[in-house]
């Protein structure tokens, strides 16, 4: 991939748009799963607000210091790194509920994990948008338009189909699914972006 900025290179950013709306698409998804799954297999709401609590909680002090981490670590390992994180954590939750040896502390770790690393790799991605716009020759108010326009839609869409999803596959196996999307979106990042200066340890 030439790193000349006169060249114009639209794959970058067609593969970052592509790992948000995926991104986006599984955090909804996950949203509408896991307090399905809670209600179903313990029948109280109020433990499915501990684990929505447990979820946001960690999210808030991720978001605020991963940006040394980001540059120290790289863009695209921290996206990747978050990405196969999250979706081993979510699989974990159908696994060991089929294993029959699934606690409910073990539920709001899970979820606490997810929470923690996911809001790095959303950060490391949209950090990404200025340099790809350029890339593209692309004006940034219209890339920041597509790459939120992107996440809208995905959004909408997954919150129009999800309970549908979730009434037939049921909510372990929307889990599974939703594990899966994660194993897509981080190769996706990791090849789009490859070779790319700004996505490199600064």
């Amino acid at each position: 991939m030439s790193e000349d900025f006169g060249t114009v290179d639209r794959r970058p950013l067609a593969t970052v748009l592509a790992a948000n709306l995926i991104s986006i698409a599984r955090n909804c998804l996950t949203c509408m799963g896991v307090p399905w799954f809670v209600l179903h297999s313990t029948g109280s709401a109020a433990k499915g607000g501990i684990v929505a609590f447990c979820t946001l909680l960690p999210a808030v002090p991720a978001a605020l210091v991963s940006g040394p981490v980001i540059d120290r670590m790289s863009r695209r390992r921290v996206s990747v790194a978050s990405d196969l994180a999250c979706g081993v954590a979510v699989a974990a939750i159908p696994l060991l509920q089929f294993a029959g040896i699934l606690q409910f502390w073990m539920l709001c770790m899970l979820m606490a994990m997810t929470g923690l690393v996911r809001a790095p790799g959303e950060t490391a991605r949209g950090i990404l948008l200025p340099t790809l716009a350029e890339r593209t020759g692309m004006p940034l108010t219209r890339a920041a338009r597509l790459y939120d326009g992107a996440a809208r839609c995905a959004a909408l869409t997954v919150s129009a189909l999800g309970g549908v999803l979730i009434a037939v596959l049921g909510a372990e196996n929307v889990l599974l699914v939703d594990a899966a999307t994660f194993a897509v979106a981080a190769p996706l990042f990791a090849f789009g972006v490859r070779g790319l200066p700004e996505a490199r340890a600064q």
